[in-house]
């Protein structure tokens, strides 16, 4: 009697330790891993959340801020004349609720620019030496309410050419002025002074700036 070798086609045993069944640590650290990933999603969304609601609030407070600090500088024109006596004056003052820095100021005449009151004075034809209080404005602080007379006469004649000549066609005036937050502003007399042009930052007037 011979012992039968097994046969070809019999099943062999499995291998428990088949690398392609994960074991049951793998299992629970896939788990693991899987959950971590999860909660760093979800970790990174809330971050993401808080932070874009920390950028609107603050500028949210910034633009209260700035409102709350806000110049607005008008130009004014006083004038009369009585037919024995007239005078005149340009002022400027701030009407906002907030100190306004003014950059500067430029002043043109007839096609020219101004640079004092007294070429003013002479483009006009009048006398330099009549009787003009004068004043500056660019590079000045203004605090709310504060008014600058930036000319004043009482001079008759000089008066009425003043006045003549701010209703002749291309004569104009133009400043900038900004917060202490450095927003600006640009009036031109030639626009809407009610509604002066935001701006990133003044133009430089160079040589043509009205300096007194």
């Amino acid at each position: 009697m011979t012992d039968k070798e097994p046969a070809s086609n019999e099943a062999a045993p499995k291998d428990k330790s088949s690398p392609l069944i994960p074991s049951a640590p793998e299992r629970l650290f896939v788990r693991m891993t899987l959950w971590q990933t999860i909660l760093s999603v979800v970790g990174i969304f809330i971050a993401v959340v808080a932070l874009y609601a920390a950028l609107k609030e603050s500028a949210a407070v910034r633009q209260q801020t700035a409102a709350a600090v806000w110049p607005f500088v008008q130009m004014v024109i006083h004038d009369y004349d009585t037919g024995e006596a007239a005078g005149f004056a340009i002022s400027f003052v701030n009407v906002g609720v907030g100190p306004a820095k003014v950059r500067g100021l430029r002043l043109e005449i007839d096609g020219q620019p101004i640079r004092d009151w007294t070429q003013a004075v002479r483009v006009l034809g009048g006398d330099p030496n009549g009787n003009v209080s004068r004043n500056f404005l660019a590079g000045r602080v203004m605090r709310p309410e504060e008014q600058i007379d930036l000319i004043r006469t009482d001079d008759a004649d000089l008066a009425r050419r003043f006045q003549r000549a701010i209703t002749r066609q291309g004569n104009y005036v133009s400043y900038c002025y900004c917060s202490i937050f450095d927003e600006c502003w640009l009036a031109d007399s030639r626009k809407d002074l009610q509604r002066p042009d935001p701006m990133e930052m003044c133009p430089d007037f160079g040589d043509e700036t009205f300096r007194n």
